[in-house]
């Protein structure tokens, strides 16, 4: 599961920096590949409850990034990369995903804004590119 994560992060991200979104066409099957993998692995490990984990957390998920979605601090692709983590991940490991994406996006705006202050051209950063900032995140938690 976890190297079917890291390539539709990685594609997500190839996504993001060449055409500013990610698409639906990876998003939604990633979402439903991660379901019914995460949910094979729990018959298979005779855990059926954690399936309702699963579920719950992602409702959780969506429920938190409604307000930062609807304010236009991400886009619906950046909230639907998000719910991958939720999808594929155990609650704690899909958590500090989440954390760490924010934390490292934190620092690239960071960054860049030094770069547009102190750089020859000033201008204006319009946009960050968040799915890099979450293959860093998904890579970060397997390394």
């Amino acid at each position: 599961m976890a190297v079917l994560l890291i390539i539709l992060a990685a594609a997500a991200s190839w996504f993001d920096m060449r055409r500013d979104m990610i698409p639906n066409r990876l998003l939604i099957p990633g979402l439903g590949a991660g379901v019914i993998l995460r949910m094979t692995i729990d018959i298979l490990e005779k855990k059926p409850l954690d399936i309702l984990i699963m579920a719950a957390e992602v409702i959780v998920l969506f429920i938190c990034l409604w307000p930062v979605y609807s304010t236009g601090g991400l886009g619906a692709g950046d909230c639907k990369l998000l719910l991958l983590a939720g999808v594929f991940l155990p609650v704690k490991q899909a958590i500090m995903v989440i954390i760490s994406t924010f934390f490292i996006a934190a620092i690239e705006i960071v960054l860049l804004w030094l770069i547009s202050r102190f750089g020859k051209r000033k201008r204006k950063i319009e946009a960050i590119h968040f799915a890099p900032a979450f293959l860093g995140a998904v890579l970060a938690g397997w390394l």
